[in-house]
């Protein structure tokens, strides 16, 4: 079977808007270094940064299934690697993006069981809503080109959460959700 998603549970995964969440894992390894909690050495950092201002979602979402183990960290993602995200993307149960439909994001929770966990969008305590609002937009240019295949594998995701929602809208228009995944499943 696929090796991130097995038949026997329900997967699900968050997401979150690609330039927003580079520029926020970018500022928190910077807090991070400046405050003196980041003993890491020079080289590591500079990698880990690397891979935090650009198409991290893509490498996450496909670094165990090419490569071999001494590189995967190192491995740029190419737009195969955003082919093999939204393949992934596409085999897990429910996706989430806990800042942008709520509604449906509180619906498909409840579904799965969770009840009501999500009661308003998520929002940073430190940096807010949107990093991307408080950056020029020569900034945000760079940031959009460094994560072009983290956008494509985020539009796709976007398009099957709303697949997903709709056909909860179905489920619940036809009397059917009073069941839980699990018990559909079995």
């Amino acid at each position: 079977d696929y090796p991130l998603c097995m038949q026997q549970r329900l997967y699900s995964i968050l997401i979150r808007d690609p330039v927003d969440r580079a520029i926020s894992h970018e500022l928190h390894l910077e807090a991070l270094k400046d405050n003196g909690h980041h003993n890491m050495h020079k080289k590591i950092f500079d990698a880990r940064l690397a891979m935090a201002r650009m198409n991290y979602m893509t490498w996450a979402l496909t670094a165990d299934l090419v490569g071999d183990d001494k590189d995967r960290a190192l491995e740029v993602p190419t737009k195969m690697h955003a082919q093999m995200a939204m393949d992934t993307l596409s085999r897990f149960d429910f996706l989430l993006e806990l800042s942008v439909n709520l509604r449906c994001d509180a619906e498909i929770l409840h579904f799965m069981g969770m009840g009501d966990q999500v009661k308003e969008p998520h929002k940073n305590t430190d940096a807010g809503v949107a990093e991307s609002e408080k950056h020029p937009p020569e900034k945000m240019s760079i940031y959009t080109e460094w994560n072009d295949l983290d956008l494509e594998v985020y539009h796709y995701a976007r398009r099957l959460m709303k697949a997903d929602c709709d056909f909860y809208h179905k489920l619940l228009k036809s009397g059917w959700t009073n069941k839980r995944p699990s018990e559909i499943i079995m």
